[in-house]
């Protein structure tokens, strides 16, 4: 009685299947619809971009293609851009960037075939946003607000970084002391880019790139930056990967074998390395404990994944040094933020009496460096780091010599006393500043536990986040004087000095923008401007509310601050202000995203 049911599923499947069957065995391949003139659309065709897709050739041959994803309604940004015709083969299709989520969105193709012009205009539904979920979380996303774009930087996108872990993460570390520090850290990786309307226009899936039962594809993802050839790269504790802005996942590689804990920074220099900021596995000590060290060895390595060098700063600079550690609010130490102990000013007995591992304190197998950023400068084959547990930023040779250092003197052993930069005014006159860095009638100021410094060739300058916390190695009587800069410094190496040319943040944000812990301030040469991102300010309700996003004391909610300025000014060309979404996750990165040198 079932035989009527059994033959017409099985006439169905063979219609399904196949229109002409004996003529064009053609399966369940995907048939594009009919008034399509290239092949079918693929949504999210590399599995870790959903906002992505890919509108495949079906045999056609075509150039000059040009994409533009229109804008949602009259208040979004259309987003334009050319592709390369080699990338059209290599993509199998034209690449679209810059869908909206959850809407039904339109975009249109344009190309060139047998020397004449084409058209066509696409629809696509696509997914809401999901970039994970835990138990405090109260919005789907990062709440981003524009608050002000200057006409030219309307076509600005910026990919923005943020961290915090679900009931998925950490599992590896779970009830176990001895895992190594990065497990620790372990959440989902936060990677999403913005346009200037305030609208979500990329993000990475949080699951088809991290495991946290892996050990190597746990860990915080951080650090992403752009490579020469248009790709991204990032380090996730215990390796580091490069992606394409497609989400097709080029490389990923296990950190070399002595060595553990990639986080904060993964760097690809103009000799084609990448630089990445580890640890060192069973380190024997002088005194010969045997530790895992922290956050304190800087590797080099091919793309292979082959070590080229590396730089052991425990060898290289003073584990010992606990002037600027001892004036920590121990609070908030990224990534240990704990807070209970917001407003305690570290001791002396805190340091010595510190466990080994993941925790800021003297002696190699504690946070004594916690390095956050590497640049690599060409012109003479070296590196510069930013220590933000040392304040300092330190230029070091592929020699292993220390170059020059940027911090206050206290502390620094006669070793290294010679290589501190000495502060000058614009006429090169010395300033007067005490040993703890502080300057007397000038606005000049050292960095204080800061993240990122980037060199800026094309103004022969130095560019450094300056948290600020522990400034003039102490905490201040009130919380409120506390604030971070986006400050350009300029460094003559032969004469060993250093001149402030440019700040944003004491006066225009002060306590507002305070930023304890993460953030980036970096040069663009395309509008020749600044992009600063104070991406911890109001972490556990320190600072105040911007524009509409208001603090709740309660809540732990962060509001960091995206701006960007053209060159050497203190308006911002453009401000935009990103809300938590999750209780103390906070903001770590942003970078400029160029669509058109991403999809050459």
């Amino acid at each position: 009685m079932f035989k009527p049911l059994v033959h017409s599923i099985l006439a169905l499947s063979l219609c399904l299947s196949a229109p002409n069957l004996a003529a064009d065995p053609l399966g369940m391949k995907p048939i594009p619809v009919p008034d399509a003139p290239l092949g079918y659309l693929v949504h999210n065709p590399y599995e870790n971009a959903p906002l992505t897709a890919l509108v495949t050739l079906n045999g056609h041959k075509i150039s000059n293609v040009e994409v533009t994803v229109h804008a949602k309604d009259d208040t979004g940004v259309a987003i334009n851009y050319q592709v390369d015709d080699m990338r059209v083969m290599n993509e199998g299709g034209v690449p679209i960037f810059g869908l909206y989520p959850a809407l039904m969105n339109h975009f249109t193709v344009k190309w060139t075939e047998n020397g004449q012009q084409h058209s066509h205009d696409y629809q696509m539904l696509t997914p809401d946003i999901d970039m994970g979920f835990s138990e405090s979380q109260w919005a789907k996303a990062p709440i981003v607000e524009v608050e002000h774009v200057d006409a030219d930087f309307k076509d600005r996108l910026y990919f923005v970084n943020w961290t915090n872990p679900d009931g998925k993460t950490g599992q590896l570390a779970h009830n176990n002391p001895d895992a190594p520090g990065a497990f620790s850290w372990d959440g989902k990786p936060g990677f999403f880019i913005i346009d200037t309307a305030g609208d979500i226009r990329w993000y990475l899936n949080p699951y088809t790139t991290h495991d946290s039962k892996s050990f190597e594809n746990a860990g915080y993802a951080m650090g992403m930056n752009i490579t020469a050839d248009g790709n991204m790269v990032w380090v996730q504790g215990q390796g580091w990967k490069k992606m394409s802005l497609m989400g097709r996942m080029i490389s990923e590689h296990s950190l070399p074998g002595n060595f553990i804990d990639a986080s904060h920074e993964g760097i690809e220099a103009s000799n084609g390395n990448i630089f990445i900021r580890a640890a060192a596995k069973d380190y024997r000590r002088p005194d010969g404990m045997l530790v895992n060290t922290i956050r304190d060895q800087i590797i080099e390595v091919d793309n292979t994944g082959k070590l080229i060098d590396y730089w052991d700063l425990n060898s290289i600079l003073d584990p010992m040094r606990d002037d600027a550690l001892l004036s920590l609010d121990a609070g908030a130490v990224c990534l240990n933020i704990n807070a209970s102990q917001a407003g305690h000013q570290t001791t002396l007995e805190d340091l010595k009496n510190a466990p080994y591992g993941d925790i800021h304190g003297v002696e190699t197998g504690r946070n004594w460096i916690h390095v956050n950023s590497i640049d690599y400068d060409s012109s003479d084959d070296s590196i510069i780091i930013s220590s933000r547990h040392q304040s300092a930023v330190i230029k070091i040779g592929r020699d292993k010599q220390v170059k020059w250092i940027l911090s206050p003197a206290k502390g620094w052993s006669e070793k290294f006393a010679s290589k501190l930069l000495t502060p000058v005014d614009e006429q090169g006159n010395n300033l007067n500043c005490n040993e703890k860095g502080l300057c007397r009638g000038t606005n000049f100021d050292f960095s204080y536990t800061s993240h990122t410094a980037y060199l800026v060739p094309e103004k022969g300058t130095l560019t450094v986040f300056d948290n600020g916390d522990g400034r003039h190695l102490g905490q201040p009587m009130f919380a409120t004087e506390k604030y971070s800069r986006s400050v350009e410094y300029k460094i003559d190496e032969q004469n060993l000095t250093v001149q402030q040319v440019w700040e944003y943040g004491k006066d225009e944000l002060g306590y507002d923008g305070y930023s304890p812990v993460t953030s980036i301030v970096k040069y663009q040469q395309d509008k020749d401007s600044m992009m600063s991102y104070f991406a911890s300010a109001g972490l556990f309700g320190l600072g105040g509310g911007y524009g509409n996003l208001k603090m709740d004391d309660t809540t732990g909610k962060v509001q960091s601050i995206l701006v960007e300025h053209r060159y050497g000014e203190t308006k911002p060309a453009v401000r935009i202000n990103i809300g938590s979404h999750d209780l103390f996750a906070t903001g770590y990165r942003a970078q400029v995203i160029k669509v058109q040198d991403m999809l050459k």
